[in-house]
C-alpha cells in the first residue's frame, strides 16, 4: 500500500470518529487512535512520500485544550518552521469534521498583532501578494468561494485551496504533487526576489560604505569640512530609489527626502518632535520630525532620508533624546519586520488624540493608533534613515558616546575640484529601490546563516578589545552587533567584498570614532591599534592588478593622522 493509501485510510478513521471532536473541551477528549493519526501517523507518512530534508511535517489537534480546526502541515525550513508566520502547505479539517482541505496558508499571529481589524487587512494584503507572485493558473487550485473551516485564521489566510477526495488515492496523490510544486516555486520566487534585490544596485563602488553603513543601522554621522556634499549625499540616495517612470523620478526634492536645519537654541525635542500645547485644551504641536515619520510609515516599501543639517550646532543629546533612547530598541520580528519601542508612548489622552490625527488620514489608521489595547503605536519604522552633517569647529558642540555608539561615523574630507563639473551627471549612484532597507537588527539575526564569515569577525574584536582592556574605550555588544551586521551586509551589497574591507571601514567608523583625550589616556591603545591593523588589515590588502594602485587602509591613514595630531598638540581625537 503507497503512503498516499495509507494517509486516506487514516484520515477515514478521523472522519468517522468526528463527533470526538465536535464534543471535545480538552485534548483527552478525542479519540486517541484519531489524536494520534493527526499529530504522529500522518505527518510520518507525509515525510517518507515527500523525501525532501528541509521539510518539516507535523500535526495538531491543540495544546491541553482541543483545537477547533485540526490541522496537519508541511513547511519549508527555509521558509518558515511554525504555522504562525510565514508560508506553508496546510491540510484542515472541514467544519463537520467529515471531510479536508488541502491549502496553501499563511500565519497570521503577526498581523493578528496589530488587532483584528488591521490584521484581516493585513492577511488579505499577504494572500493577494503571494498570489501575484506565484500567478499560477490551474482548475485545481481554488481561490474563490469561502472554505468551510471553522477557525476563521486559516479561513482567511487561505492562498490557494483543494478539497481532498480520501477515495481517490490516484488523484490525491497528483493533487499533493501540485501543492508541493507551487511550494516549490514560491520558494524559488522568493529567492529570486531577494537576489535581485541585492544586486540591484547600478554603480555601488564609489557608495558602498554609505549604503552598506544604512543598511546595518539607519543613523549615520557625515563629518567634514563645509562644502564637501555632505548633505547632497542625503539627497542623492532618496532621488536614487526611483527608477524612470516613477511620479518622483528626477526630481530634486523627492517625497521620501526631508532636510531639517538643526537650529542653535534647540535644548529639547519640542521643536524637532513635538509637544502639548494646553492653550484652549489640549493639542499636540506636531514637529518636523513626527510628520516625516508617518510618511514612512505609509510607504513602508520604500526609504525615506531625513537630514539633519549642522546636527551639532545644538545639544544632540537633548533635542534627540527620544530618537537616541528608542533606537536601541530595534527588534527583528518573526514575520521579518523590524520594530521599535514608541517614540510618543500611547496615552489616553486628547492630545495624543490630536497628534494621530494629524498624522494619518484614513479612518482605519487612526483608530488602531488610538486603540489602548492591541493598536499600532508610533515606532521608528525599518525604512527611515537619519543622517546628520557635521562640521567640527569651535562653533559646534561635541559628541558624547551615547551619540557615536548609536552612529554609523563617516568621514568626508577628501576634495575633488574637477569632479561634478560634467553636464548630465546628475545621480551617479543609479537605482538602489528598496535593496538598502535593513532585514536585521542584532548579530543573532545572521550569525547562524553567516557562522564562518561572522567568527572572523568576532576573532578579529577580541584581539581589538584586548589592545582597549582597561580603558574607557572598550567595546561591547552593540559594537559587536553592528560589525556583524555590517560584514554580512557588506557582502550582500558587493559579492567581491573581502574581510579587510569590512574590519578597516568599520574600525574607523565604530572604534577609532570613539578615542579622544590626551597623550597618557590614548597614546598606548593607538600604537596598539596601529600594530593590529597592520597585522588583520593592511598585510591582507591584495597586490594590485597591473597599472592600478594599490588600495589603502582607511583606518591605518586616520591613526597616523590622530597619532600626528597627539604629537602637535598633545590631545587628539577623531575629528579632523
Amino acid at each position: 500500500m503507497s503512503e498516499i493509501s495509507k494517509i486516506n485510510e487514516c484520515l477515514k478513521i478521523c472522519f468517522d470518529n468526528s463527533e470526538t471532536f465536535k464534543k471535545a473541551d480538552k485534548t483527552s477528549d478525542i479519540d486517541k487512535n484519531v489524536s494520534r493519526i493527526i499529530t504522529s501517523t500522518v505527518p510520518k507518512l507525509l515525510k517518507e512520500y515527500l523525501n525532501i530534508p528541509e521539510y518539516i511535517t507535523k500535526g495538531s489537534v491543540g495544546v491541553g485544550r482541543a483545537t477547533i480546526s485540526p490541522w496537519i502541515a508541511i513547511l519549508d525550513s527555509g521558509i518558515t518552521n511554525t504555522t504562525q508566520n510565514g508560508i506553508y502547505i496546510v491540510f484542515i479539517f472541514s467544519s463537520d469534521y467529515k471531510h479536508i482541505y488541502l491549502t496553501i496558508n499563511q500565519g497570521t499571529t503577526a498581523p493578528e498583532a496589530f488587532g483584528v481589524r488591521i490584521g484581516k487587512k493585513e492577511i488579505a494584503k499577504k494572500r493577494q501578494a503571494v498570489r501575484a507572485l506565484l500567478d499560477m493558473q490551474h482548475p485545481d487550485l481554488h481561490t474563490e468561494g469561502e472554505v468551510d473551516i471553522v477557525d476563521v485564521r486559516y479561513q482567511q489566510g487561505v492562498i490557494y485551496y483543494s478539497e481532498w477526495d480520501v477515495t481517490d488515492d490516484v488523484k490525491c496523490q497528483s493533487l499533493l504533487d501540485l501543492y508541493v510544486n507551487v511550494y516549490k516555486q514560491y520558494k524559488e520566487k522568493i529567492k529570486k526576489q531577494s537576489i535581485e534585490k541585492k544586486q540591484m544596485f547600478h554603480n555601488p563602488s564609489k557608495y558602498i560604505l554609505y549604503l552598506t553603513a544604512l543598511r546595518t543601522k539607519p543613523f549615520m554621522l557625515l563629518a567634514g569640512i563645509s562644502g564637501t556634499g555632505k548633505s547632497r549625499i542625503v539627497r542623492e540616495l532618496a532621488k536614487a530609489c526611483w527608477k524612470e517612470g516613477d511620479e518622483e523620478y528626477g526630481k530634486n526634492h523627492p517625497r521620501n527626502f526631508c532636510m531639517v536645519q538643526v537650529k542653535p537654541n534647540w535644548h529639547d525635542s519640542s521643536e524637532f518632535i513635538g509637544y502639548v500645547s494646553r492653550i484652549n485644551g489640549e493639542k499636540y504641536v506636531v514637529g518636523p520630525f513626527l510628520r516625516f515619520l508617518a510618511k514612512a510609515i505609509n510607504d513602508p516599501d520604500t526609504p525615506y532620508f531625513l537630514c539633519l543639517d549642522e546636527m551639532n550646532l545644538a545639544p544632540v543629546e537633548q533635542y534627540f533624546a527620544e530618537y537616541l533612547s528608542v533606537i536601541e530598541s530595534r527588534k527583528l520580528n518573526a514575520d521579518g519586520s523590524i520594530t521599535t519601542d514608541p517614540i510618543i508612548p500611547y496615552e489616553n489622552t486628547e492630545a495624543y488624540g490630536t497628534l494621530i490625527d494629524q498624522l494619518f488620514a484614513d479612518d482605519a489608521d487612526r483608530k488602531a493608533y488610538k486603540s489602548e489595547t492591541d493598536g499600532k503605536r508610533l515606532t521608528i519604522p525599518q525604512n527611515l534613515f537619519v543622517v546628520g552633517t557635521v562640521n567640527m569647529d569651535e562653533t559646534t558642540f561635541s559628541f558624547s558616546r551615547k551619540v557615536l555608539d548609536r552612529a554609523m561615523t563617516l568621514e568626508m574630507n577628501e576634495v575633488n575640484l574637477h569632479g561634478g563639473l560634467e553636464k548630465g551627471k546628475d545621480n551617479e549612484i543609479g537605482y538602489i529601490g528598496n535593496s538598502i532597507i535593513g532585514e536585521a537588527a542584532e548579530g543573532c539575526d545572521v550569525y547562524e546563516q553567516n557562522k564562518d564569515l561572522c567568527d572572523q569577525v568576532l576573532a578579529y574584536l577580541e584581539k581589538v578589545n584586548t589592545v582597549l582592556e582597561g580603558t574607557p574605550f572598550k567595546i561591547a555588544y552593540r559594537t559587536r552587533n553592528e560589525f556583524l551586521l555590517y560584514a554580512v551586509n557588506r557582502q550582500l551589497l558587493e559579492k567581491d567584498s573581502q574581510l579587510w574591507q569590512t574590519l578597516d571601514e568599520m574600525t574607523s567608523m565604530k572604534i577609532l570614532s570613539r578615542i579622544e583625550g590626551d597623550s597618557e589616556r590614548t597614546k598606548s591603545v593607538l600604537d596598539g591599534l596601529k600594530g593590529l591593523v597592520e597585522e588583520e588589515i593592511t598585510k591582507a590588502i591584495p597586490e594590485p592588478e597591473e597599472g592600478k594602485e594599490k588600495c589603502k587602509s582607511i583606518t591605518d591613514a586616520k591613526i597616523k593622522e590622530m597619532l600626528d595630531k597627539l604629537v602637535k598638540s598633545g590631545y587628539t581625537s577623531y575629528w579632523a
